[in-house]
């Protein structure tokens, strides 16, 4: 697992510098507009035909249906469920994107319905561009999970690598004739080759054998429909929040949602590196181990990389609030970016912050119920969070416009997390609950004091240095962060918090070889 954990990490930290590097290449290329609103908000309906036909969650249903399959050393049976989900759901997903290219203007009046005409009609042309390549979006992650269910990491780890380098090409030289339009193509052109191509190679690999069937009566079809439906019908609020971003974000002075996706592309890099990598390498094991009936190691592994999240995510979260303004400054300073674009931008990121590690510990929390085959509590659950939130979103955003969208994410994922928590500890009847929460506060604690040292230590610079040069931002950052790296094992053993030598040890060894056993 720990071989898995150092190439996924390796995966999303690439990824998420080059989603850094399509961000700066938007903002570079375009600047931060009613144009670039347009962008963002094309991506909406796209997101949510791919969410329908649950191909952002194909890991989380298929993986555990596959591997109960291997673990009863009947692949071959396996080899025809897959073959099922491919032919009959991917037919369907054509129909959908081919409906949703023909009722595009209409749909796009309920996705922004605060923009101008003309606003309206380039999000429509921007939405059709980019609607294709989510067939290369459930394809291919239907290709990636077969892969992770017989423990290749690899070849998935490189198609949102290839997305994103196609999105940057695609801005680079099609965006100076064809603005957004350029970056729109790129979606497409990655998609297809680093969503599909590539991974129908990786999975021919592992023995890939497929022929088109139609057999919809198969119990290992039922089963994964019985995971995926909870996915696909129900509205958590891990998709439903950013399309209430844009909702209520197209009410708002024009760059609010441009702002926004900023803002979330910078805090996406820790939530990424830290917690969705835990979540997506320990993912395999956990519905191996549930499928042997394993579930108190299962506890145990859980337990351990929610564990590993905190502790990690807290710390990140608290430096990420106090330096927010020098690390915007230092990444969008030579882009198109006004000052009023980039402090705007800051503000957001330090209100993301403030809920990062939730978004992070989400990704432990929900696979504890997947790895289970238990799809519908955590969607349920996700869906009530979000509907009562509605409020709060528009609420938050009629008082304190951008940063109150911030904020309701922030806030509204926290209480979900929350929830999800108790909820996942009483149906395991997880003995380390408690142990967990103590180590929470404590590492909550921790992260408090790391951060008021660093904000001081910010002041301390900001007082002597300009910070708002590149030289002087990039101080500010340096310092902050050896700060938190040589405070960090000091407060946790201050705090007796035992796992924190394990932690940083097991980080060490994800860049060693594994040992011969």
């Amino acid at each position: 697992m720990l071989q898995a954990t150092g190439i996924v990490m390796g995966s999303i930290f690439l990824s998420r510098v080059l989603g850094f590097l399509r961000e700066w290449m938007v903002a570079h290329r375009i600047g931060s507009n009613a144009e670039t609103d347009a962008y963002y908000a094309a991506f909406t309906l796209p997101d949510f035909l791919n969410y329908l036909i649950a191909g952002a969650a194909l890991s989380i249903s298929f993986i555990p249906v596959f591997s109960k399959y291997l673990a009863e050393k009947r692949e071959e049976e396996g080899w025809r469920v897959f073959s099922t989900i491919f032919t009959i759901l991917g037919l369907l997903l054509i129909a959908f994107v081919l409906a949703a290219e023909l009722l595009a203007p209409q749909l796009v009046e309920i996705i922004s319905p605060g923009f101008p005409a003309e606003q309206k009609d380039h999000v429509v042309f921007l939405t059709r561009l980019m609607l294709p390549a989510q067939i290369c979006f459930y394809l291919g992650g239907l290709l990636t999970a077969v892969q992770y269910a017989h423990g290749r990491f690899l070849v998935p780890a490189l198609a949102p690598l290839i997305y994103n380098l196609g999105i940057i090409l695609g801005g680079w030289f099609l965006a100076p004739r064809l603005g957004a339009a350029g970056f729109s193509v790129g979606v497409l052109a990655g998609a297809f080759v680093g969503n599909f191509l590539l991974q129908a190679w990786g999975a021919r690999q592992t023995g890939l054998r497929y022929r088109p069937r139609f057999d919809w009566r198969h119990e290992g079809f039922h089963r994964f429909l019985k995971l995926s439906l909870p996915i696909m019908l129900g509205f958590s609020l891990v998709y439903v929040d950013e399309w209430l971003q844009r909702v209520f974000g197209s009410y708002l002075e024009s760059a609010s949602i441009t702002w926004l996706s900023y803002g979330k592309a910078l805090r996406n890099i820790p939530v990424g590196l830290i917690g969705q990598a835990a979540g997506v390498a320990s993912f395999p094991f956990l519905a191996r181990l549930y499928a042997e009936g394993k579930h108190e190691e299962m506890n145990r592994l859980l337990t351990g990389a929610l564990r590993a999240v905190l502790f990690f995510m807290l710390p990140a979260s608290a430096l990420m609030m106090v330096s927010g303004k020098s690390i915007v400054f230092l990444v969008f300073s030579s882009t198109r970016l006004s000052p009023a674009d980039i402090e705007a931008t800051a503000s957001v990121l330090e209100l993301f912050a403030l809920g990062a590690t939730a978004w992070a510990a989400h990704s432990i929390l929900a696979r504890g119920f997947y790895a289970r085959g238990n799809t519908w509590l955590p969607t349920v659950l996700g869906s009530g969070v979000a509907l009562l939130s509605v409020p709060l979103y528009g609420w938050l955003a009629e008082q304190h416009r951008h940063l109150g969208l911030a904020l309701a994410s922030s806030l509204a994922m926290s209480v979900y997390v929350a929830l999800l928590f108790a909820l996942l500890s009483y149906k395991t009847k997880n003995p380390h609950t408690r142990a967990t929460l103590v180590f929470f506060l404590k590492v909550m604690t921790l992260s408090v004091i790391l951060g008021g040292v660093g904000k001081a230590l910010l002041n301390f610079v900001e007082a002597r240095i300009a910070w708002n040069t590149y030289a002087g931002s990039l101080a500010a950052i340096g310092v902050v962060g050896v700060a938190g790296l040589l405070l960090l094992p000091l407060l946790a053993k201050l705090f007796r918090i035992e796992e924190a030598k394990l932690y940083l040890r097991k980080v060490t060894s994800l860049f060693s070889q594994p040992d011969s056993d």
